[in-house]
């Protein structure tokens, strides 16, 4: 039996063929700069491209060819569903954490998919009688494994979304300039990804409703096919690992929440936050550095290099700061940088200098992190104000 690509099986292999590129890609960058984010996200790309073959060669004719020549394909385990959700979520770990480690404990995220592999290559080896009694007599637990895959992806989803919404919160903490911090390419894939697995869910009801074809599918992996795209150009451009330590900033904001304050400032540890008579005192004496030797035109000033210069523990300035002041360290500084912004174009200086150069020499560090701190503490924009 002779076969043919056709258009829905051709732009499915150019997507295939170009996440097998970026994945190699991206070993190979990951071999050379020992980055563990690489080598995540090229085996997400590699499962997600490898989940595009099934569609691939069924457009084409393969599997009946196949089944025709004696070497059926059904039950091989071309793609895995098991694996899309516990890799991305690993690699926003890896992305949002400097201190990112793979040790045993992570090879149990993938114990579901390594479960389905053997389930899939030991029914695949069967004879084709085999699998025509198990269609028939249980053949309902394809279902429930489909259900299964998709919960379990759904669940590392929101899983990596909450994980990158804290990671966002703690870095609005400790650094003046989030900047590229922020992830935001990242931010756009989850929802690509959340959105996917809902369409998922309405073609998985609708095809049971309504008896889909084979072909009705394509639509689907085309949008599984931008989603290998986008996340292969942008993983290869902008896949920047964070320098934040994720787990002691996060157990540093534990410490100075309004929860555990009591509980904290009756102890005797010398890093806990100031006793309530002397926070308004180290506020004041705060505000009097700040103002007079101006830390925040450094554009990479982060909360553990102020509390260094103000001789505190980034525990205390941690919480003078949120507790004391009210803010975020983010919001705290960047508040000394508008009002610098503001009093050098009340000077005059627009007429000599640009508005971006202005927000520069006041410590920010790009146009769009200065247009949105500008906007929040001011409510116009830049251009507005000026």
């Amino acid at each position: 039996m002779n076969f043919l690509m056709g258009p829905r099986s051709l732009i499915l292999f150019i997507a295939f063929l170009q996440g097998l590129f970026f994945a190699a890609m991206l070993l190979r960058r990951g071999t050379l700069k020992k980055q563990i984010q690489d080598f995540i996200l090229a085996a997400l790309l590699f499962a997600l491209a490898t989940s595009l073959i099934s569609y691939i060669i069924g457009f084409m004719g393969v599997y009946d060819m196949a089944r025709e020549q004696g070497w059926d394909l059904s039950f091989f385990p071309f793609g895995n569903g098991f694996l899309l959700g516990p890799l991305a979520f690993l690699y926003v770990c890896a992305l949002t954490d400097r201190e990112f480690r793979w040790n045993r404990a992570t090879w149990l995220h993938l114990l579901p998919a390594a479960l389905y592999y053997a389930y899939s290559l030991g029914m695949w080896s069967r004879p084709y009688a085999v699998k025509e009694w198990f269609w028939k007599n249980i053949g309902w637990l394809d279902t429930v494994i489909e259900v299964a895959a998709w919960g379990i992806s759904v669940w590392y989803i929101y899983k990596a979304w909450r994980r990158l919404g804290l990671y966002r919160h703690l870095v609005a903490r400790e650094y003046s300039n989030a900047g590229s911090r922020t992830l935001q390419w990242l931010e756009h894939f989850i929802w690509g990804a959340a959105g996917y697995y809902l369409l998922a869910l309405v073609f998985k009801v609708t095809g049971e409703l309504f008896q889909f074809f084979y072909t009705e599918w394509f639509y689907l992996e085309l949008i599984r096919a931008a989603m290998l795209y986008y996340l292969s150009v942008a993983g290869w451009n902008f896949a920047q690992k964070s320098d934040l330590d994720f787990e002691r900033v996060e157990q540093r904001e534990i410490l100075v929440s309004p929860e555990t304050q009591p509980e904290i400032t009756t102890g005797n540890n010398a890093k806990v936050p100031f006793p309530p008579d002397e926070m308004e005192i180290k506020r004041r004496e705060l505000e009097e550095f700040m103002q007079n030797k101006e830390p925040w035109r450094d554009e990479e000033l982060s909360l553990p290099q102020l509390s260094a210069q103000l001789q505190m523990t980034p525990v205390q300035l941690s919480a003078l700061v949120n507790s004391g002041i009210g803010k975020n360290f983010n919001d705290f500084v960047n508040e000394y940088r508008v009002q610098a912004v503001i009093q050098r174009l009340n000077e005059g200086a627009g007429k000599q200098f640009s508005l971006l150069g202005i927000a520069y020499e006041c410590g920010f560090n790009s146009k769009a992190t200065f247009n949105r701190a500008f906007k929040k503490h001011t409510g116009k924009t830049p251009g507005e104000f000026a």
